[in-house]
């Protein structure tokens, strides 16, 4: 598939999407699904055409170079552009239906005089037929006009609602940006502030279990220095996708910082986020990252992860601060390994 398709069908769409992603060995984050949507679609044709040259030589079309035309093309800056425009739009569409509602309130009461006075001359004692059918005929043309003005009304009205619709769409499209980890697509720290918050409310109201990881990469800081940033890059896309790969839906992957994540357990014991932290570093460590252009193998990947369970009635931060100092432990301990405080 190396050339922009019009496809009707959103299923159509989003298969045609993930075929070209696999197809190029993408990770299908939601940046890059977004920028693949909108390359089948030609929302955005300068995209459309960047996209189209960078297919045909697949080695120059990596996530990086991906993420980059995310941001150029359709990331926050351009769609807060997007989002004036919309809200141009919306004070414009506003102000038409101000008019036309100005226009049929005036029509109304027009039309509503006109009923009266036909409705005396009708009743008059000694209307002729002729002045009678001159009155009907009049009727018929004023209503005929009332119609017209009604019709406008209408139209006025779906184009307002055409645009709300959109910037509502941009909005929650902005929305989505700002709590999503650029370079890993999960969860950034943000969100993973918003979502502990909600976890620790639901947990106080509902007395449901709730553990916290926090996860480090082994000597993340040595792997940048000996191989470079974009090795680096790399390692941090791989333990993102093991992570999310390796959690239920419920649970809250996230981005904490640097080379740090943490994910939030609803309703999950000690035990068994103690069982999925073990997951978690085995899956880990039979990752190896491959430069994809010249196939060198960077080596094993290693994992240290702090776990605690939240007690009722706590502080959040309090929460927070065991959940690292166990990582602090599982570091001390020697590493690629999981201690619970």
């Amino acid at each position: 598939m190396t050339a922009t398709t019009k496809i009707a069908n959103p299923r159509d769409i989003a298969h045609n999407v993930m075929a070209l992603v696999n197809e190029l060995n993408l990770q299908p984050t939601p940046q890059v699904y977004h920028v693949f949507y909108s390359y089948l679609t030609d929302e955005v044709p300068e995209l459309s055409q960047l996209i189209k040259v960078l297919i045909r030589n697949t080695q120059d079309l990596d996530e990086e170079t991906v993420f980059r035309i995310y941001h150029k093309y359709l990331g926050t800056h351009a769609m807060q552009q997007h989002l004036k425009q919309g809200v141009e739009g919306l004070q414009s569409a506003v102000e038409r239906v101000e008019m036309a509602v100005t226009s049929v309130m005036r029509e109304t009461d027009t039309f509503c005089g006109d009923i009266e006075v036909a409705s005396q001359q009708l009743l008059a004692s000694d209307i002729s037929l002729e002045d009678a059918r001159s009155v009907s005929r009049g009727l018929s043309e004023r209503s005929s006009k009332a119609r017209d003005t009604y019709s406008s009304f209408n139209g006025s009205l779906e184009e307002y609602h055409k645009e709300v619709l959109r910037v509502r769409t941009e909005l929650e499209l902005v929305r989505r940006d700002a709590l999503t980890d650029t370079l890993t697509g999960i969860a950034n720290r943000k969100n993973f502030d918003t979502s502990l918050r909600d976890a620790v409310t639901t947990t106080m109201e509902s007395g449901a279990p709730l553990s916290l990881l926090m996860i480090d990469i082994d000597h993340f800081k040595e792997f940048n220095d000996n191989f470079g940033h974009r090795a680096g890059d790399g390692v941090l896309k791989a333990v993102a996708r093991v992570l999310v790969s390796s959690t239920k839906g419920a649970d809250t992957v996230a981005r904490y910082g640097g080379e740090e994540f943490a994910i939030i357990l609803p309703d999950t014991e000690p035990e068994n986020a103690a069982k999925l932290a073990n997951k978690l570093r085995q899956n880990v460590s039979n990752q190896h990252i491959i430069n994809k252009k010249t196939g060198k193998d960077f080596g094993k990947l290693t994992v240290s992860i702090g776990l605690t369970a939240y007690n009722l009635g706590e502080n959040i931060m309090e929460f927070v601060d065991r959940a690292d100092k166990a990582l602090y432990m599982a570091k001390q301990d020697g590493r690629n390994t999981c201690v619970t405080q």
